[in-house]
């Protein structure tokens, strides 16, 4: 769908978070409002996958739910492919990816779209501090492709920039996430290989400054740790042809 309606399209994919679902979308409400009070307008392109009965109980009638937003019952089982789906459906010419058991600075959505309009559609933004929560506590800073501490080999064993991506639609389009579900290939790690393809495709990742990601980290269940499980890797990517 190439029809844009609204300035922002929030990307959120749901599973079997549960009651973790209302916080989160709570979370984004507040992002949501927050860029209305800057004059923008935002909707909500849920997609729901393979999810349980609690999850779609949760979701479905929470009240941050507009008549505008969008729901997506899906069985794809797979994230990538989740997002593919919503970013489709999507009617916002900027889109912000969000896991449904997160919790994000007011200012995100905001602060991304100023940046993306003073600086240009090339870019890819991330919050700049990460608080890691629940099983495994932490912060951290990411990194900006442009700051000295990028090294382009380094993409080779880490992932420098965490799943939650805000880019002009025209990003996303261009550089569809790959099938990533993890045990069948052994590829998995489908944000790793989108900033490498992304980067290869001439755009360049940035940090929204001031901005913050809240990230859970559970004792099981998380794809992370399904990831570790089976001793996933990263799919190919052009990124390393050109190294």
């Amino acid at each position: 769908m190439s029809h844009t309606s609204h300035d922002v399209s929030a990307v959120i994919t749901f599973h079997r978070e549960g009651l973790l679902a209302h916080t989160t979308l709570l979370s984004i409400e507040r992002c949501r409002r927050f860029a209305e009070e800057a004059g923008l307008s935002v909707e909500f392109v849920i997609t729901l996958d393979n999810a349980d009965v609690e999850t779609l109980r949760v979701v479905k009638g929470h009240q941050a739910l507009r008549p505008g937003d969008q729901l997506h019952e899906v069985d794809y089982r797979d994230l990538s492919t989740c997002r593919n789906h919503a970013i489709q459906h999507a009617r916002g010419r900027y889109i912000g990816t969000f896991d449904g058991d997160d919790y994000f600075s007011a200012n995100w959505i905001a602060r991304c779209v100023e940046l993306i309009r003073q600086h240009g559609e090339k870019f890819i933004y991330h919050p700049e501090i990460m608080f890691a929560f629940g099983a495994w506590n932490a912060y951290w800073w990411q990194v900006d492709q442009l700051d000295e501490y990028y090294r382009p080999g380094a993409l080779l064993i880490t992932n420098y920039w965490n799943a939650c991506a805000f880019a002009a639609r025209s990003v996303f389009e261009r550089c569809p996430y790959h099938v990533s579900r993890v045990g069948e290939a052994g590829f998995g790690f489908e944000d790793w290989h989108w900033n490498c393809e992304t980067i290869a495709h001439g755009f360049v990742h940035r940090l929204a400054r001031g901005t913050v990601r809240f990230e859970r980290r559970k004792h099981g269940g998380s794809l992370n740790i399904a990831h570790q499980q089976v001793g996933a890797v990263i799919r190919p990517s052009i990124f390393f042809e050109q190294l």
